[in-house]
């Protein structure tokens, strides 16, 4: 190799390691010991192994198995019991109306069997209903199968919504049994004999 050459890749290796980044400048000063100020500019740093595992521990953990969805079984057991009631009501319904279909037929046994397991009067007569009771029956009839149909749509709409909606047949099942005795009532009361005996001497 000449010296021109030699001169040549001295100068390119010159050239390059100008280019490059000079290291960082070691800090050559004495750690300050335990109860020392430390020097003006010093700053601690721990060693590579131990920042490798510092970034390890703070890793995010893995999420765990998600908890039973307690609320669920509420309104699973919430959509079972309501389905339950409401099946119950449409053969309460049913049965309410056949009863006050068939009440005036019936009226004189069942008033005949009431007064001898009491020891009342028996009424004279058969019983004849009033000019009132063919309506008093539909209406209770209509009555009837309409609140068991605002228990239903009622229902369903809360458990659309995810609401608890067990109580509304109850509800709806203890307002057709009020109006089913007080239409029972009126009806038997229709007869002023078989009123007579029903309200007592006194009346």
């Amino acid at each position: 190799m000449s010296q021109d050459e030699a001169a040549r890749n001295g100068a390119a290796h010159g050239a390059g390691a100008e280019g490059a980044p000079p290291p960082p400048p070691r800090d050559e000063r004495p750690r300050p010991q335990y109860g020392e100020y430390a020097p003006e500019g010093w700053s601690w740093q721990p060693p590579a192994e131990q920042r490798t595992d510092a970034a390890a521990s703070v890793a995010p953990a893995a999420p765990g198995p998600a908890a039973p969805d307690a609320a669920g079984g509420v309104r699973r057991g919430d959509a079972i019991a309501t389905v339950i009631l409401l099946v119950l009501g449409l053969f309460g319904a049913a049965y309410n109306a056949l009863l006050l279909n068939l009440l005036p037929t019936v009226a004189t046994e069942t008033f005949r069997q009431t007064a001898e397991m009491l020891g009342t009067e028996v009424p004279g007569r058969d019983f004849v209903p009033g000019v009132q009771v063919p309506t008093l029956i539909l209406v209770g009839t209509v009555l009837q199968l309409a609140l068991w149909g605002i228990a239903l749509a009622w229902s369903l709409r809360r458990l659309r919504a995810r609401r608890l909606a067990f109580w509304v047949p109850l509800l709806m099942g203890a307002l057709a049994f009020v109006v089913f005795y007080a239409l029972m009532a009126q009806i038997l009361l229709s007869d002023p004999e078989y009123a007579r005996v029903l309200m007592g001497p006194g009346a």
